[in-house]
């Protein structure tokens, strides 16, 4: 969902990046109406008015393209691709009407027509205005037909010639992400964040491909590192937009950073406003764990069951966290049958072997109590014998008592 999202941002940013280009401009009187209407967004008097300037002078390149760029902005999309192809087709060699085109077809969706009409487009031979609108329009296209390898390596040029553009990095991400490296789509996404703060989209991706890099990481050192880079940007998303989602995500980053009493304050607040949601009990009772809460544990996650709404999947994560609670508290039974309920019959298994050595330790510490309550038994008759002067008597018990300690050191 954030990266389709994300991609629309990005699309309606090469929209606006497409405002002001050049176009060879006629003395007609209905021309200058049609540009002062669409300067003051009065789309339908444009549209009127440019319509009049393409019956007038049907060869007029311009004149479909401002028409089509009325067209788009009125959202009269079918007519608008239409009229920018008639412009593209009169003066193909204008990157301006070209790019117009373009976003009008990824509008309509026509991505793949969209990729066909950018993909011949040289960067480098292009007017250094129209070349970040370019990159945008091109990533989009690119992404959505299977191409993100080729958005990746347009982006990444325009952005290292237009390294402040946070529309650039955003899309950039959105490229990383398509293809599976969430590391460096979370690089992206903070850049665009850091570049435009108030974009809460782009620090909100950040965090979720931050998260999924420490997820996927195989060394510790790295996947808690990657959790809390994650959980930093958490932090500025959560205060400047502090909604349920936020503070949800900046819980689960500073979990993974090992940072529970961080986390629980982010899932405290989480839970305030949505205090029937069965994940927020479920990371609660993880942080209570680590916490070594136990009893604080197993309420929150069978708070978690009692809520009711908890999928499959959610069910199976919290009675195997309910099983491990017990484990560490050695009711080796009750953390068997929660496991049994995960659908963990290895763990079963363990916890079984668990529960009998435990009643094996069990019956030897009582043989071991009994055995020593008749050691003491005989050292007092030992006494006994030795007070009424019956040495030969005690002297012999005594060396049966010395033989009895010898094998329980054996």
């Amino acid at each position: 969902m954030t990266c389709k999202r994300n991609r629309r941002i990005v699309g309606w940013a090469a929209a606006a990046a497409l405002l002001s280009l050049a176009v060879a401009v006629p003395s007609y009187a209905d021309w200058e109406k049609g540009v002062k209407a669409f300067s003051s967004k009065d789309y339908a008097t444009a549209i009127k008015e440019f319509q009049q300037v393409t019956e007038t002078n049907p060869d007029f390149a311009g004149g479909y393209y401002m028409l089509g760029r009325a067209q788009l902005a009125n959202k009269e999309l079918s007519p608008a691709v239409a009229n920018l192809r008639k412009a593209v087709d009169l003066d193909g060699g204008n990157a301006s009407y070209k790019l117009a085109y373009a976003q009008a077809l990824l509008q309509t969706g026509e991505y793949s027509t969209a990729y066909g009409v950018l993909k011949p487009m040289d960067l480098a031979a292009m007017d250094a205005r129209y070349r970040s609108a370019y990159a945008l329009l091109f990533a989009q296209a690119a992404t959505r037909t299977g191409h993100s390898d080729q958005a990746i390596g347009i982006l990444t040029r325009q952005l290292a010639a237009d390294p402040k553009n946070a529309s650039l990095a955003k899309a950039l991400g959105v490229a990383y992400n398509d293809v599976g490296n969430d590391a460096k789509a979370f690089d992206a996404f903070r850049k665009a964040y850091d570049l435009d703060p108030n974009d809460i989209e782009s620090g909100r991706s950040a965090v979720a491909a931050g998260i999924e890099t420490a997820r996927r990481s195989s060394s510790s050192t790295q996947k808690e590192r990657a959790y809390r880079d994650a959980a930093q940007v958490a932090d500025r998303v959560a205060q400047a937009a502090p909604s349920f989602q936020h503070k949800l995500l900046a819980g689960e980053a500073w979990l993974g950073a090992k940072n529970y009493q961080k986390a629980l304050t982010y899932f405290d607040g989480a839970s305030s406003l949505k205090p029937n949601n069965v994940l927020v009990h479920y990371y609660i009772g993880q942080c209570y764990t680590s916490l070594n809460k136990l009893d604080s544990a197993l309420g929150e996650l069978q708070q978690a069951l009692r809520i009711g709404s908890a999928s499959d999947k959610q069910r199976k994560l919290i009675y195997g966290q309910m099983g491990y609670v017990y484990d560490l508290q050695k009711d080796y039974q009750k953390a068997a049958n929660a496991y049994q309920e995960a659908g963990d019959s290895r763990m079963v298994a363990q916890m079984k072997d668990k529960q009998a050595a435990k009643e094996q330790n069990l019956e030897a510490d009582k043989e071991q109590a009994e055995f020593q309550r008749k050691l003491k038994a005989l050292e007092m008759q030992i006494k006994e014998l030795e007070q009424i002067g019956e040495m030969d008597e005690a002297n012999q018990l005594r060396q049966q008592l010395e033989e009895l300690k010898k094998a329980i050191k054996k």
